[in-house]
C-alpha cells in the first residue's frame, strides 16, 4: 500500500467514525451528560494518540528522506559550501566568497561592471539609491523555542481544532512542515545588546530631508510606534527595533550569535577545539609574520583578546623583495632621483613593532562583524583600518585595500583574518598625503584654490588619482598656467580626480566605471599584463591609503570635458556653421574670455535653413550679426536641472529669452520630479534643444535646432503690426481686451485671420460684429494664458489627451497627428509664432466657438465641446 493510499485510508476511517460517533453523543447526552463528557474526553485523548503515533511514524520517514535529499545536495556544492563536519579539532579556512554576502551591509562601492558602447565622462543620470534589506520580526506570539517560520496559520487540525495547544508542533497531514529549531535560539548561543538613545527629533528646518524618508520620518516621529526588523547571515542574527515616546527615539539591536569556540553548523552551535594563537598562525601557514613578532619581543600581545589580519607567507616575502629592491637603488643613485619619483617610489616603511602592530585591533571581531567603510582603530599609534567591500565577480573584500584571502580563525583568545598584503601604519588623511609630498606640489596648489583641501582633510570615504608634477608638466604650457592661475575650470578639473567612495585596486577587474565628485563616469580598467588605467592615465603606485580614503598615483592628469575651452567644445560638436558666424561677427575671442555663460548653438541644420542671401547680409554688417549671436549666449552658466517652465534668462544682448519645459507625454505631466528630465522637452525661444548640458570650461553649451529670434514687440503690438488680422484686432480693442495682452503674461493667442471671419456665413459674421459679448468669448476662448510653443506639442495617444485653458472658456485639445499637423480643437495652426516678448501669436483656421442664429426663450452654449474628454472613452461607452 502507498503512503497516499494509507493517507486516504486513515482519513476516512477517521471521518466516518467521527460521524457515527457524532450521532450516539447527540442521542445519550440528555440522559447522562457527565458521563458523555467523561467518554468524550476518552474518545478525544484516544485519537490524539493515534494521530501523534501516525504523525510520529510519518516524522520519521519524511526525515529520512529529508536526510537522503540534503546529502545529495551537499555533494552537488563546490568544496567551501559544504557545510564541515561536527566535533573537528580546527576551522578549516573560509573563503572571502563562502562569506560575501555576510560582508557589506547595503553596499554601495560605486563600481559596475562597464559594457562595450557606453559613453565615457558623461553625467550619470539619474540618482543612485542604496540597497536596503530586511525580514520583519518574528511575532511575539509564536513558540520562541521553534522555528519563526512556523505559523499556527497553518497548523489547524480540523479534528482537534484546539488539541495542538500546549503541544509541540510536528509534521502531519494537516500542519505540514515540522516546526524546525533554529540555531540562534539553541545553547551555546550568546546575545550581545546595544540600546542608542538618539535624543529628540531635529528641527525639521534644520535636518537634511529628502524624499521617502521625509516622510517616513515624519510619520515615526508622531505619537509612539515600535518598529523591528531581523535579518540573518552565515553566522549571526540580528534585530534591530526602533522606538519612538513622546518625541525621544531609541534604537535597540540585538544579536544572536555561536558563542566563542563554537561554530555554527547547519542548524546548530558546535563546539571546535581552540589553540592559542601562535599555534593557530602555525596552522595556517603564517609563520613568517609570526617569527617576526618573536623578532621584535611583542609576541605577548598574542596572548590578549585580539583579531589579527595576517599577511600571508607570500606576501611577507614580497614586501621583504620590495624593500631591499629599493634600498638596493638608493644606495645605487646619487645627487637629484626626481626622476623617477613615480614609477621607483620609495616606501617610508615603518619600525617593524608599529608594523606589527597596525594588524591588529582590539577585542574579537568576526567576518560578520565587517561591513563596507567601517574604520577600526589598530594597536599602532593613531593608525586605522577601513574595511572595504565591492560587489564585483568574484565578490572582493579589503583591509586597508589588502584583499582578505580567508577568514575566521578561531583561537582560545581572538580570531585571525588572512590578508595577501603587509599592511603599513595609516595615520595621514588624504590631504595631508598630499601637501607633505613634495612631487605633489602643483596638486595641493590646485586642491587649495578650489577650496577642496579641507575636505580631504576631514573624516570620510574619497578616492584620489594624484598626478605629480611631472605628470601636469604633460599639459600644454598655456592650459597649466590657467589652471594655476585659478581659471574658472579649476574646481572641475580637482573635481575629476575624486570620487566619493574608497576604490582599491582589488575592485577593479576587467573593465569597470565609477562616478566622481562632478557626477561623471570614469571607466577604470585592469589589462591582462595587471596594469590599471583611468581613462587614459596609468595607475603607476596603487593603494597609498589615507584615513579617510585611498590615493592612486597616476601618469597624467584626468582633464574633463568642462576643462575644455568653449571654442574646443563647440568643434567637438561639429558646430562648424556657427563658429563661421563667430568668426565673421570677430567674436572668437569675446565668447572665449567669456566666464559663467550658457551658450544656446546652433545646428548647422538650422544655420542652413536661412536663406543665402540673408545670411551674406547678416555676414556683411557684423555689428548686427554681433547682436544676434550675443542673444544666443546668457548667464549665468544653466545646466537642465537649474531651470524650471517659463525661465526668462538675461542675455547678453539685453534682451529677456524664454525657456520653456514641456512633457513629452501627457501622462508624465504632473508627477515629473528632477529625475524625470528625459521625459521632458526643453525649448529655448521655443526652439526645440536638440543635445544639453555641454559642459565647457565656465560654460555650458545647449544645442538648438533653430536660429533664435530676438522680441522686440508685444503680442497686441504684434497683432496690431498684421493687417492680416484686423478684424480680430478691432475685437479686442472694441472690448477692452488688448489692456490684458498688454501685460507681463505669457499668452498664447490662437488667431484666426481675417480670411476666416470672411468665409462665415453673412449672418453669422454680422453677429459677431454687432454682438459685443460674443465677442469676448470668442477671444477669450482664442487666448491661452500659458506659453505654448510648436516644439513643445505632442502627438495624441489614444486614451489621454494635452488640454490647454484659455483664458475664459472650454479647454482645448491640443496635438500634433500622425500626418505631422498641429490641431487646436477642430482648428489647425497654419502658422506658428516665432516669440514676442510677452508670448506667442499662432495662427489658426476655424473659430473655437459655434456660431448660430439667436434661439428666443433660452442661453446657448456657443463653444465646440467634446462629449468625451478622451476618445478612447468615446469608443468605449458610444
Amino acid at each position: 500500500m502507498t503512503l497516499s493510499t494509507a493517507l486516504a485510508t486513515v482519513f476516512f476511517l477517521v471521518s466516518v467514525n467521527a460521524l457515527r460517533e457524532d450521532r450516539m453523543f447527540n442521542r445519550e447526552f440528555y440522559r447522562d451528560p457527565d458521563k458523555v463528557q467523561w467518554q468524550g474526553e476518552a474518545r478525544v485523548s484516544s485519537l490524539q494518540d493515534a494521530m501523534d503515533r501516525l504523525s510520529s511514524s510519518l516524522d520519521t520517514t519524511l526525515g529520512r528522506l529529508s536526510d537522503r535529499i540534503e546529502q545529495q545536495v551537499e555533494l552537488s556544492l563546490p568544496l567551501w559550501m559544504r557545510p564541515r563536519n561536527k566535533g573537528v579539532s580546527n576551522v578549516p579556512p573560509i573563503g572571502v566568497e563562502a562569506i560575501s554576502g555576510n560582508l557589506g551591509d547595503g553596499i554601495d562601492d560605486g563600481l559596475e561592471v562597464h559594457y562595450e558602447g557606453e559613453d565615457e565622462g558623461q553625467p550619470l543620470d539619474g540618482t543612485r539609491y542604496e540597497k536596503t534589506s530586511g525580514t520583519l520580526a518574528t511575532p511575539d506570539d509564536v513558540d520562541q523555542d521553534y522555528d519563526a517560520d512556523y505559523s499556527p496559520l497553518f497548523s489547524f487540525n480540523p479534528f482537534f481544532p484546539f488539541g495542538n495547544m500546549g503541544r509541540r508542533p510536528q509534521f502531519n497531514i494537516f500542519n505540514g512542515m515540522r516546526g524546525r529549531r533554529v540555531w540562534w535560539k539553541g545553547p551555546n548561543v550568546c546575545v550581545d545588546r546595544e540600546e542608542i538613545d538618539e535624543g529628540k527629533e531635529q528641527d525639521t528646518d534644520n535636518a537634511n530631508i529628502s524624499g521617502s524618508s521625509s516622510s517616513s520620518s515624519f510619520i515615526f516621529s508622531m505619537g509612539n510606534m515600535e518598529m523591528t526588523s531581523c535579518s540573518e547571515n552565515r553566522d549571526k542574527y540580528t534585530c534591530t527595533s526602533k522606538s519612538s515616546r513622546r518625541g525621544l527615539h531609541k534604537t535597540v539591536v540585538v544579536t544572536h550569535r555561536c558563542c566563542h569556540g563554537y561554530v555554527k553548523e547547519a542548524s546548530e552551535c558546535v563546539k571546535v577545539e581552540l589553540r592559542d594563537l601562535k599555534e593557530t598562525l602555525q596552522e595556517i601557514g603564517a609563520t613568517d609574520f609570526l617569527s617576526l613578532t618573536k623578532a621584535v619581543g611583542i609576541d605577548e600581545i598574542l596572548k590578549d583578546n585580539i583579531t589579527l589580519f595576517v599577511p600571508t607567507n607570500e606576501a611577507m616575502q614580497e614586501y621583504t623583495a620590495d624593500l631591499e629592491a629599493e634600498n638596493e637603488l638608493d644606495s645605487g643613485l646619487e645627487g637629484d632621483r626626481s626622476f623617477n619619483e613615480v614609477y621607483l617610489r620609495r616606501r617610508r616603511s615603518a619600525d617593524t613593532e608599529s608594523l606589527i602592530l597596525s594588524h591588529v585591533t582590539k577585542g574579537i571581531i568576526y567576518a560578520s562583524d565587517l561591513h563596507d567603510e567601517q574604520v577600526l582603530h589598530s594597536l599602532a599609534e593613531n593608525s586605522t583600518l577601513r574595511i572595504n567591500t565591492y560587489s564585483t565577480n568574484p565578490p572582493a573584500a579589503t583591509v586597508n585595500c589588502a584583499r582578505l584571502v580567508s577568514v575566521n580563525q578561531h583561537s582560545t583568545n581572538g580570531v585571525v583574518h588572512t590578508i595577501a598584503k603587509v599592511l603599513e601604519p595609516v595615520t595621514k588623511s588624504l590631504a595631508d598625503l598630499i601637501t607633505s609630498d613634495p612631487q605633489f606640489s602643483v596638486l595641493k596648489r590646485l586642491v587649495s584654490q578650489a577650496g577642496l583641501l579641507t575636505q580631504l582633510r576631514e573624516p570620510g570615504q574619497l578616492t584620489v588619482f594624484a598626478p605629480t608634477d611631472a605628470a601636469f608638466r604633460t599639459l600644454p604650457e598655456s592650459v597649466l598656467e590657467a589652471l594655476v592661475d585659478g581659471s574658472a575650470c579649476l574646481e572641475a578639473v580637482v573635481k575629476n580626480h575624486i570620487l566619493p567612495n574608497v576604490i582599491c585596486s582589488a575592485a577593479v577587474q576587467g573593465k569597470a566605471r565609477t562616478v566622481n565628485l562632478l557626477e561623471n563616469y570614469l571607466l577604470l580598467e585592469k589589462t591582462e599584463d595587471d596594469k590599471i588605467f583611468v581613462e587614459d592615465a596609468q595607475v603607476v603606485v596603487r593603494d597609498i591609503v589615507g584615513t579617510n580614503g585611498v590615493l592612486h598615483i597616476v601618469d597624467s592628469p584626468l582633464m574633463p570635458q568642462e576643462a575644455k575651452p568653449v571654442i574646443e567644445v563647440l568643434e567637438g560638436h561639429n558646430l562648424t556653421r556657427f563658429l563661421d558666424l563667430l568668426e565673421a561677427a570677430e567674436m572668437t575671442d569675446e565668447l572665449s574670455s567669456m566666464t559663467d555663460v550658457t551658450v544656446f548653438a546652433p545646428s548647422n541644420r538650422a544655420i542652413d535653413e536661412i536663406p543665402e542671401d540673408v545670411l551674406d547680409n547678416l555676414k556683411n554688417n557684423p555689428s548686427k550679426l554681433r547682436d544676434i549671436l550675443r542673444y544666443h549666449m546668457a548667464t549665468p552658466s544653466l545646466q537642465a536641472d537649474d531651470i524650471a517652465n517659463d525661465h526668462i534668462a538675461t542675455t547678453r544682448a539685453e534682451q529677456p529669452l524664454r525657456i520653456n519645459l514641456y512633457s513629452r507625454s501627457p501622462i508624465l505631466s504632473g508627477v515629473l520630479g528632477t529625475n524625470g528630465r528625459r521625459h521632458v522637452r526643453l525649448t529655448a525661444g521655443c526652439s526645440r534643444v536638440s543635445i544639453l548640458d555641454s559642459r565647457a570650461c565656465g560654460a555650458v553649451v545647449h544645442i538648438v535646432e533653430k536660429m533664435l529670434k530676438m522680441p522686440k514687440t508685444s503680442v497686441m503690438q504684434h497683432l496690431e503690426e498684421e493687417d492680416n488680422f484686423s478684424i480680430f484686432t478691432k475685437m479686442l480693442q472694441d472690448t477692452g481686451l488688448n489692456e490684458t495682452l498688454s501685460e507681463k503674461g505669457p499668452f498664447t493667442v490662437l488667431a484666426p485671420t481675417d480670411h476666416v471671419f470672411k468665409t462665415l456665413p453673412e449672418m453669422e459674421l454680422e453677429q459677431i460684429l454687432e454682438d459685443e459679448e460674443l465677442q469676448k468669448l470668442l477671444i477669450k476662448q482664442h487666448v491661452l494664458k500659458e506659453h505654448v510653443c510648436c516644439a513643445g506639442i505632442n502627438p495624441s495617444t489614444w486614451l489621454f489627451m494635452d488640454h490647454k485653458r484659455p483664458v475664459e472658456g472650454t479647454p482645448i485639445h491640443v496635438r500634433r497627428t500622425s500626418s505631422g499637423r498641429l490641431m487646436a480643437g477642430s482648428a489647425r495652426i497654419t502658422h506658428c509664432s516665432a516669440p514676442t516678448l510677452n508670448g506667442l501669436v499662432h495662427t489658426v483656421n476655424h473659430l473655437l466657438v459655434n456660431v448660430q442664429p439667436r434661439q428666443q426663450g433660452g442661453s446657448q452654449d456657443r463653444t465646440n465641446r467634446p462629449i468625451f474628454s478622451a476618445p478612447g472613452f468615446e469608443i468605449l461607452f458610444g
